[in-house]
């Protein structure tokens, strides 16, 4: 009781320091919070897109049949109350009296799709359906290309394999309609119950036979469950979290990125903390003195002490959970037109529990050397405050290490990456000590040419950067931070958004033409010549599985319930089927970058892309066997091959040598050039009368959509950029406030030599204006390294400046420093009085 009594008499008799401290708290954990609400809310976001995309939690898809043995399992696998569909999907040509075309026909049952949307336009109006509305008669449901390509309508007939369907609508919204091969050809929808009589399932047919679950709640282990029993590569397991698509695989690293991001404005917040934790050490000094001299132990004293700053750590880090739900509300009618129309807040309560465990423990590391220091001080120094706040070297390299320990911690956690941390902790290691260097530097220049003759203001100016170099260093390092991250979000944005963008130096494809048959192949090209459309790029396509690497058997990658995401890509990659290709030359966006020269790689021996390498754990030499078709065949790898994939030409992951693959079974990929004198549609029509079982895909229309959901998702970001802006000035403020409340009597002795109280202003600009400018500039500057740091290590991606936008920063962010600067010296140099200079106030 005794220990609550003294630390609330405290709190109360320095109830402002204590107030902004706590604020300063609030603020730091609530930057971080809203942060991470948006950053759940987009994950969430994200999450909903998958499950509508697979219309359930999770798929098991087979390219065999399933048997009921399979069935069974797999419902004992899957929770009590678990939904299911089932969904077979083949390639198959469907036929008018004039002319036939290439499809991907979809036998649903009732209850499809379990989840997401498949909207149906009928002649009357837009309906949602289920698969049961398909039962009692052949009718379909067909993607309206066919209207197009095929010259149908509404209630006319198509042929399925023996069966003749009456088309009763238009797919108008196909929620699980995405950009990947094997999912583009246009989409026919018929019920199961025809399945066997259209003729199309015969021995050695290609087709996909998927069972899909909606679970009643989410059970983050099914998928490790049931890979476990269906152990066979030609079944894939796959949830949400495993989709590929290309805005999905940028957004993970956005979110990534995005939760960084908050970590860093919680540091900005603890830079203000430990400053303000500092000076309520000294204020506690004299009567820490006195309670040693009525008898209290060292040990008394520390635990005192420490009890203290934890319930001040523990009420602004409550206060700050609180106060960022009522921000993250209240910012959402503001930012709503710029997210997806499907978001929703969601509270992370993983980063809440952390953070309230987290925060404290911070505050008490950061400040515990300095606590332990002034403990053990003799009563009377403590008395007269002449507290040495000097640390041993121990001392140092123990709160160094485990604060950088805690925060590397944390952000592991954030990121879920190795890369990604290791990256970002060494970026912003590296990058804080560049600042305190280059601070240093900078300070030692004015000390050397501070006695140079000049104006009064600017030899004021330096003789006080010069005397407090520790504080300059401080105030130079809080502004250049809040300039780094408030400039360099904008700077991966826009280097993530330039993924889905067509880069300068490549010249993207107007359209993706696929299945094209060994004998269609040159009359197409003909047929593209006698148009005058140019064709890009031409490539064999030959579907295989790997068997074994180095003689071990190549098996399926799990991933436990918590994973990283190398854990997860390592996973994804084995678990997914091998494209093979073969060609004389490599294509433009490709090129070698260690081992043999294509030109000398010889039959036996391969080409593999360098990332899918990293991910497989593959070096060069490895043999690699391989199941084509029913063929075995073993190649070992003579190079590893970097690819552009931004070009969206046709490019593969392992490459072979011609001769080969050259009788193996296989289609042929083909891109075609843009042209003024022909729209994609345009294209694709003059294509289609032709060769109606080529499919085509318009890339760009694709490339578009995908980058309308990142512009709108990257919003976070934009708010990531300025809540890092405002707390570093804040910060900035905070520390500067009590920097001139403990500068009063020099402020008073200046004015009883004759300076104005604007000439006072003007020297409290000129020495804290320029370390904000300062500041700004070196984390201006500092910023494009980080942000080509992680654009090249992180992201694999190439850095893009967005330079209108640094300007406007650095303009807003050292106009808000200065204004707020202007207004705390005008207040303090307006009180400044000869009872100051004296030290009698």
């Amino acid at each position: 009781m005794v220990e609550l009594s003294l630390i609330f008499k405290s709190l109360m008799r320095e109830r402002a320091l204590f107030g902004l401290w706590i604020v300063s708290l609030c603020v730091a954990v609530t930057g971080l919070l809203v942060v991470d609400v948006y950053r759940q809310s987009l994950t969430y976001t994200l999450q909903l897109q998958g499950r509508k995309i697979l219309t359930g939690d999770v798929t098991i898809a087979s390219r065999k049949p399933l048997t009921e043995v399979d069935r069974e399992d797999a419902r004992k696998i899957f929770p009590a109350g678990t939904q299911y569909s089932e969904l077979t999907e083949m390639f198959a040509m469907i036929s008018t009296p004039k002319e036939s075309r290439l499809a991907s026909i979809r036998f649903v049952d009732d209850n499809y799709p379990l989840l997401g949307e498949l909207e149906i336009q009928t002649p009357a109006r837009v309906i949602s359906e289920h698969g049961d509305q398909l039962r009692d008669k052949p009718e379909a449901w067909i993607a309206s290309d066919f209207v197009t390509l095929l010259n149908l309508k509404i209630g006319d007939d198509v042929k399925v394999g023996n069966v003749t369907f009456k088309i009763a609508g238009l797919l108008h919204k196909d929620s699980s309609q995405t950009f990947r091969f094997g999912n583009m050809a246009p989409r026919i929808y018929v019920h199961r119950k025809f399945l066997e009589s259209t003729g199309l399932v015969q021995f050695g047919s290609t087709f996909t036979q998927t069972i899909i679950a909606l679970l009643q709640k989410p059970d983050p282990g099914i998928k490790k469950k049931l890979e476990a029993r269906f152990m066979d590569p030609a079944v894939q397991i796959t949830n949400p979290t495993d989709l590929e698509q290309g805005p999905f695989r940028v957004m993970g690293r956005l979110l990534d990125f995005l939760g960084l991001t908050g970590l860093v404005t919680l540091c900005l917040g603890w830079i203000g903390v430990y400053y303000l934790g500092r000076r309520w050490l000294m204020f506690e000094a004299t009567p820490s003195g006195l309670l040693k001299s009525l008898g209290f132990s060292t040990v008394q004293l520390k635990r005192l002490l420490s009890r203290k700053l934890l319930l001040i750590t523990m009420i602004g880090v409550i206060s700050g959970g609180l106060f960022a739900w009522i921000v993250a509300i209240g910012l959402y009618p503001l930012v709503k037109d710029t997210l997806p129309s499907e978001f929703t807040l969601q509270w992370s309560w993983s980063s809440t529990l952390l953070l309230m465990v987290v925060g404290p423990l911070a505050g008490w590391l950061l400040l515990l050397p300095s606590l332990n220091v002034m403990a053990e001080e003799p009563p009377l120094k403590l008395v007269q405050g002449e507290v040495n706040a000097k640390l041993k070297i121990g001392s140092l390299l123990l709160f160094s290490l485990t604060t950088a320990a805690l925060f590397f911690a944390v952000a592991f956690f954030q990121a879920r990456s190795w890369k990604v941390t290791f990256t970002f902790f060494g970026a912003l290691l590296g990058t804080v000590a560049a600042i305190a260097a280059l601070s240093f530097l900078f300070l030692y220049l004015v000390r050397r040419v501070q006695n140079t003759r000049r104006g009064w203001r600017t030899h004021l100016t330096f003789a006080l950067w010069a005397r407090r170099r520790g504080l300059a260093v401080l105030m130079i390092t809080v502004s250049a931070m809040a300039g780094l991250l408030s400039q360099l979000i904008p700077n991966i944005e826009k280097t993530l958004v330039s993924e889905l963008r067509t880069p300068p130096s490549i010249e993207r494809p107007a359209l993706f033409l696929f299945d094209i048959q060994d004998d269609q192949l040159a009359p197409l090209q003909e047929l593209l010549a006698e148009k005058q459309i140019a064709v890009s790029q031409t490539a064999p396509f030959v579907r295989a599985r790997i068997i074994k690497v180095n003689d071990q058997d190549f098996e399926r990658g799990q991933t436990n319930g918590w994973s990283t995401r190398e854990e997860e890509v390592d996973a994804r990659m084995r678990n997914r089927g091998i494209n093979l290709s073969y060609h004389k030359d490599l294509s433009p966006s490709e090129k070698i970058i260690e081992g043999k020269p294509w030109t000398s790689i010889v039959t036996g021996e391969i080409s593999v892309e360098k990332g899918y390498a990293e991910r497989l754990h593959l070096n060069l030499n490895d043999k690699m066997r391989f199941d084509v078709q029913g063929v075995e065949m073993e190649a070992k790898i003579a190079s590893i091959r970097e690819i552009t994939w931004d070009s969206f030409q046709p490019n593969f992951f392992i490459m072979f040598p011609p001769g080969v693959l050259d009788e193996a079974p296989k289609t042929w990929i083909l891109t075609v050039k843009r042209t003024p004198k022909y729209t994609p549609a345009e294209i694709q029509s003059i294509i289609n009368q032709k060769f109606p079982s080529v499919t085509s895909i318009n890339v760009q229309e694709a490339i578009d959509n995908a980058s309308d959901l990142f512009g709108k998702l990257g919003g976070g970001l934009r708010l990531a950029s300025a809540l890092c802006l405002g707390l570093g000035i804040f910060v900035f403020l905070m520390i500067l406030l009590f920097q001139i409340s403990a500068a009063q009597k020099d402020l008073a002795q200046l004015k009883c030599l004759g300076l104005r109280t604007r000439d006072l202003i003007g020297l409290q600009i000129s020495t804290y204006g320029g370390l904000a400018t300062i500041g700004n500039l070196l984390g201006a500057l500092l910023s494009l390294t980080v942000a080509w740091a992680l654009a090249h290590f992180a992201f694999n991606s190439k850095l893009q400046v967005d330079w209108l936008t640094m300007i406007e920063i650095f303009a807003t962010s050292l106009f808000a420093a200065m204004f707020g600067l202007a207004i705390v010296s005008w207040r303090h140099a307006r009180r400044a009085s000869l009872t100051q200079a004296l030290g009698v106030d």
